[in-house]
Parts: C-alpha cells; structure tokens; sequence
C-alpha cells in the first residue's frame, strides 16, 4: 500500500534543511514572520520530509504547535520550528535503521542537536521508543541528547505521556489536545 503524500500546512512559509548522503540533519519551518521565537523538536529519524513536501510527523508536529499557541504560552512567540532527529538516517520504517546499526551514532548530527539545543532555549523531545535491533544504541543516542540538554539549560517538554518504557510520546502520533507537559527528567 503506498503511503499518502503529505503537503506542508498553508502557514509553513518557508523550508530550510540540510541533507547528505540519505540524512537529514536538519528541518526549518517559518510558520510565522511576525514572531522571532523559535522552538527545537527532536523526533528519532527522518521520514521522508523534505523542501518539498512533508511527511506525517512534520505534519502533525508542526500543526500541533500552531495551533496550539493561544493555549500554551511557551508557542505564542513562535515563529520557526526546527525539526532534529536523534537519528539523521531517512527511513520511513524504523525496523529498518538497524541496517545502519555500525554508523546509527553520528557525531555530525550530535554537533547539529548541540548548535540548535544552544541556540533554541525551548525543545520539545517526541522520540517514542527504540528502533527493534538498536536497543543499547538508542540509549547512548537519549544520553547524548540528554548531556546536550542539560549543558545548554533547555526547557525541555514533551507531549501526552511518556511511554512504560520512559521515552516521550514520538510525534507522529500526536492529538492536538494532548497536553504539553514539562520535562523534569533531567
């Protein structure tokens, strides 16, 4: 069966990203030019987003941002979404990524969460649970993540619930009005 297309939402403006052999290290979405805040959402891998067209999760997570920013305060400012992913890799099923299992820990991507995590105060974590196959190495991956976190001083949140294994709700599936909660785990 093959997947639906996903197009941006009218109020992306503009998209920025920065691709390299089958990765996707970075995502950046204008959703409004009058506001100069911007927010950083680390999700567990790309799907098939691109400057073109969207993928499920940049829909639902974009959306769900915007349309939320007269009931949270933390979005009323937003102006720019920056989409990273604990895994840069392109692959639109998971169960997949553990073809990547020798390289899945990229330090170009760990530079790229460091430089928007320093310059984006608040990030969102959405990366739901590991991968089948790369157990150990998503958790290397959330500890990465994590000391990036808690050396730049983030205001971290996640959306819904975390998972029974502690992982924060992946934003694929993600409801509008499921809550946006504070992340204390830090």
């Amino acid at each position: 069966m093959k997947k639906p297309t996903y197009k941006y939402p009218e109020f992306v403006t503009e998209v920025e990203l920065k691709c390299a052999d089958g990765k996707r290290y970075w995502l950046n979405l204008k959703i409004d030019k009058t506001k100069k805040e911007r927010i950083t959402v680390i999700l567990k891998n790309p799907s098939r987003a691109d400057k073109t067209i969207s993928d499920k999760t940049v829909f639902n997570v974009s959306n769900y941002i915007y349309r939320n920013r007269k009931k949270y305060s933390e979005f009323e400012n937003i102006g720019q979404i920056t989409i990273l992913n604990l895994m840069p890799n392109y692959m639109t099923d998971s169960k997949r990524l553990k073809e990547f299992k020798e390289t899945i820990i990229d330090q170009d991507n760990f530079r790229t969460i460091k430089k928007y995590c320093k310059k984006d105060k608040k990030v969102i974590i959405a990366w739901g649970n590991h991968p089948s196959g790369l157990k150990q190495e998503y958790a290397e991956l959330k500890k990465l993540a994590t000391k990036i976190l808690v050396e730049n001083n983030n205001q971290v949140f996640f959306v819904k619930r975390l998972t029974k294994a502690g992982n924060p709700t992946h934003g694929q599936v993600w409801g509008y009005e499921n809550p946006l909660k504070k992340y204390t785990e830090l």
